[in-house]
């Protein structure tokens, strides 16, 4: 009769961890479900005009860890205020609907459409993944999706794409 108990007990504690381990996987892939998703909501030049801070400036530094987040120091506002000429932007984190810092490494220069709709700033600033919030300045070019379709990289004069980016503010 002891041996039968004991028999049960261990099938019962099997039980017991199958339970507990459905129960911690269905946890996480709850965890994994309030992630950020979102659609694109376009090219940089259509989702640009409804942030209110846009800058061109190089990324300083990049502060790793629970609230990711990198330093910029900013040549110039194409939009909005700014009193000061360095940002500390949050990054994503998988829960926010934010970039990776890994896409912006330091020492390259970027232009920054900032707490655009859908960034989740949170406490601070933040850039937006829900549409093409950023574009990489490289040899005297700006690149990325500037005005087509959400894959469709194009190079544009930095100066023509003031241009055109001011000239967008100004009609409206």
């Amino acid at each position: 009769m002891f041996i039968l108990r004991d028999k049960d007990d261990l099938k019962m504690k099997k039980i017991y961890l199958i339970c507990l381990i459905g129960m911690v996987g269905f946890c996480l892939a709850t965890i994994q479900a309030i992630a950020c998703s979102c659609y694109w909501k376009g090219p940089f030049l259509a989702v640009a005009k409804e942030a209110p801070l846009v800058v061109r400036g190089k990324i300083l530094r990049h502060h790793p860890g629970k609230s990711p987040a990198m330093d910029v120091l900013v040549f110039e506002t194409l939009s909005g205020g700014l009193l000061d000429s360095g940002l500390t932007i949050q990054m994503g984190d998988g829960m926010h609907c934010r970039p990776m810092l890994e896409i912006f490494p330091p020492d390259t220069e970027w232009i920054l459409a900032i707490n655009g709709p859908g960034s989740k700033a949170g406490n601070g600033l933040a850039i937006s993944h829900c549409g093409e919030y950023w574009l990489k300045v490289e040899n005297g070019s700006v690149v990325g999706s500037i005005d087509g379709d959400q894959n469709q990289v194009t190079r544009m004069p930095l100066e023509e794409f003031k241009n055109r980016f001011l000239n967008l503010h100004l009609k409206e």
